[in-house]
């Protein structure tokens, strides 16, 4: 028979410390762990991986490709673990009372003719407290007419089409849509100025195509050469070579020479309008470009059957001049 051999007591405790230290250890080394060490994961003081902000007051980061909008005054800045803020594309400011506009345009980094023609503002006016204005940095914002093409928008301003691409982050030229507003860099308000200054102030259908004396109104009258006649249009008194603004928005739909109204650009508008431009001594447009109001399309000149230098300008509905003045601020 074998004999069994008493269990040691000591080496049964020894066992039982050792099982008790491989549990213990690790969870008095986790518990002593200091919290926002460099490199450690978990209840860190760091953000997470990806995050751009959290919390009340922190700003998205704005989308490939769209401009983002800045909502309010700029955020106080953050401390050091806070990544630098992008600033954005278009900025947005709302007036407060006893604002003036040139303190609003200092403010935004802007000029006060920036200011007017982001907004389409043809007074300041016009401005009043709680009202929303927008203004870009990088370049004029321009609302598409209906028809406008990006190629057009480069004519109008002077800016390479693929300038614009590149701040608007648009893949194709062509998806742009009537209303959309896109940012033209580098454009000056020079087309805006002509339309603050040609409308006098005042929201009308048509702007006035030069800033000249009226000397030949609509209807019969006795002209010196051709005597008695009907005018079709009214006649203004400018030197050759005065710009000549496009009246409205609008597709060119004639250029060249008739034998009467010498040189002469014929553009169609909304609702079945035309505007003709004639006795110019230079066109600057040609047929099927979109150009907008205050957009310059001519020089004015002496050309065709002329008394002398001015602009002939008329308005019609399709086939039917009516009076300009009827129309005109």
């Amino acid at each position: 028979m074998t004999r069994k051999r008493p269990i040691r007591k000591d080496r049964v405790f020894l066992a039982l410390v050792a099982v008790l230290a491989a549990i213990l250890v690790p969870i008095l080394l986790m518990r002593g762990r200091s919290p926002g060490v460099p490199g450690t994961s978990g209840a860190s003081g760091g953000p997470s991986p990806g995050a751009v902000g959290s919390g009340e007051g922190s700003t998205a980061a704005p989308s490939q490709g769209e401009p983002a909008a800045q909502t309010g005054p700029a955020a106080d800045a953050g401390s050091e673990e806070t990544a630098p803020s992008v600033e954005p594309l278009i900025l947005i400011h709302t007036v407060r009372a006893g604002e003036t506009p040139s303190q609003i345009a200092s403010e935004l980094g802007v000029s006060g003719e920036e200011l007017m023609a982001d907004n389409r503002l043809l007074s300041f006016d016009s401005v009043a407290p709680g009202q929303a204005l927008r203004v870009s940095r990088v370049g004029l914002l321009h609302v598409v007419k209906a028809g406008q093409t990006l190629a057009d928008v480069s004519l109008e301003y002077g800016v390479p089409v693929e300038e614009i691409v590149a701040v608007n982050g648009t893949s194709d030229p062509e998806t742009i849509y009537a209303g959309k507003e896109i940012i033209v860099p580098g454009a000056a308000p020079s087309v805006w100025e002509n339309v603050v200054r040609l409308s006098r102030g005042k929201q009308t259908r048509f702007i006035n195509p030069v800033d000249g004396k009226v000397v030949a109104t609509f209807g019969y009258q006795d002209d010196p050469i051709l005597g008695p006649r009907n005018h079709q249009g009214i006649d203004f008194d400018v030197p050759v070579g005065t710009s000549v603004g496009a009246a409205a928005p609008g597709r060119v739909y004639f250029v060249g020479q008739l034998d009467g109204p010498g040189t002469l650009v014929v553009i169609e508008h909304a609702d079945g309008y035309y505007t003709t431009y004639a006795h110019l001594s230079e066109t600057l447009v040609s047929v099927g470009q979109f150009v907008d109001a205050g957009q310059p399309i001519a020089l004015s000149g002496n050309s065709g059957v002329s008394t002398g230098p001015h602009l002939h300008f008329e308005i019609r509905t399709r086939d039917f001049p009516v009076d300009p003045l009827r129309y005109l601020p």
